[in-house]
């Protein structure tokens, strides 16, 4: 039966990722299933404003972004990493494809008030990722998606969950630069939605934890049937599994069209 997952590839871990990942990667098409890859960049978006002399600016985690700051994206993001990384996943076998939301209008949002040119997702074209998907290609999608104004600059996190949900995916997962979800100190290989919420709320996961822990629990709740996070840098090492349980977030919001 084939299934489709979503991976949401974090800018931090890309430069040590496990060639494993590329082998475990070519295996599940090979097997006859779907992927879709969604990419970061933050670290390499803020080194490009130092180097413009364009200071980085965050509130509660999202990075205010500004004219500026939106053509860095567009340079980097779009450009030098996404360039990147369709060209190591051809070179290990796996026919990637690259495009960002602005494609063909294919991710829509509207902006976030507050944060200059940031967008959330409201509708996403699902036929422009299955078509790609149906032929055996991989999407390798960069966040910055359209708008009635132009393009936004979308979190990865957020967008690559409204992806999974829009398009229903059987498995979700990001890959960062920690082995999983640390509760009572110890690494947790399945947590349920209510322990998860818990353990935000009580302070055991914190800091840069909690939106990565909300973002699995986001696709869950939108449908997904399993979602985890992942070492990058070891792609031997389980990771954490959220599962069902009793946690009301989703995106509720989103509208999927097929024209």
């Amino acid at each position: 039966m084939k299934k489709r997952k979503i991976i949401k590839l974090g800018g931090s871990v890309w430069d040590s990722m496990a060639p494993e990942y590329f082998e475990e990667w070519r295996n599940w098409m090979e097997a006859g299933h779907e992927l879709l890859i969604v990419h970061g960049g933050g670290p390499k978006l803020s080194a490009y404003c130092t180097s413009q002399h364009i200071e980085p600016t965050f509130q509660d985690g999202r990075r205010v972004t500004t004219d500026e700051v939106l053509i860095g994206a567009w340079r980097v993001l779009a450009g030098e990493m996404q360039t990147d990384v369709v060209s190591t996943l051809t070179q290990h076998d796996i026919d990637a494809f690259g495009l960002s939301g602005v494609d063909g209008s294919a991710i829509w949002g509207h902006p976030i008030a507050g944060f200059g040119k940031v967008g959330e997702v409201t509708a996403i074209r699902n036929d422009v990722f299955e078509r790609l998907m149906d032929s055996g290609h991989v999407p390798v999608v960069t966040s910055v998606i359209a708008s009635a104004n132009g393009p936004l600059n979308c979190n990865g996190d957020d967008c690559a969950v409204a992806l999974a949900v829009s398009l229903q995916a059987d498995e979700f997962e990001l890959l960062t630069d920690v082995n999983g979800i640390r509760i009572h100190g110890e690494f947790q290989t399945t947590l349920n939605e209510r322990d998860a919420h818990e353990a935000i709320a009580n302070g055991e996961i914190y800091g840069g934890m909690v939106p990565k822990v909300e973002a699995l629990l986001a696709a869950v709740a939108g449908g997904v049937k399993q979602a985890r996070i992942r070492d990058g840098r070891d792609a031997t090492l389980e990771g954490t599994r959220l599962w069902e349980g009793n946690y009301e977030f989703a995106f509720t919001d989103i509208r999927t069209t097929n024209d």
